[in-house]
């Protein structure tokens, strides 16, 4: 007879955890990175991606995270997972070109523009300071 499976700490605490619990997680977290408290933010956030991987806004704000701490491969990987979750998402593909034209990356960061170029272009971004900021990187692309 085989032994049972050991179920992984992590597995047990997936199952823990109910949507709304994890949206007020993800609220402590947003708030503690709205103040500046990086290391509290950050402290939730790890929880969060561990137990709701598929939680895009965390991600994203563990890119700016490391963006802040100027881990930029560490938060280049957060932002394409929460693209990756989110394909939607313009803030992730803003960071991710933020974030790539800073390593150097310019073609990468030419693809991702092009895209947000496409999307400003049709009207479907709102957020006024978002469209500013990707208009400064179509221009730091154009002046490279």
């Amino acid at each position: 007879m085989s032994t049972p499976r050991r179920r992984s700490p992590s597995e047990v605490l997936k199952r823990g955890y109910s949507d709304e619990e994890i949206a007020a997680i993800y609220d402590r977290a947003r708030l503690w990175l709205e103040s500046g408290d990086l290391r509290r933010s950050e402290s939730l956030l790890v929880g969060i991606n561990e137990i709701a991987p598929d939680h895009a806004p965390a991600w994203l704000a563990m890119s700016y995270i490391h963006i802040m701490n100027r881990s930029y491969d560490s938060a280049i990987f957060c932002a394409r997972q929460a693209l990756r979750l989110d394909p939607n998402m313009t803030s992730a593909m803003v960071f991710l070109v933020v974030t790539l034209m800073t390593t150097g990356d310019v073609n990468s960061a030419g693809t991702y523009l092009g895209e947000l170029r496409e999307k400003i272009e049709s009207g479907s971004n709102e957020d006024a300071n978002l469209v500013r900021l990707v208009k400064m990187q179509l221009a730091r692309f154009e002046t490279r």
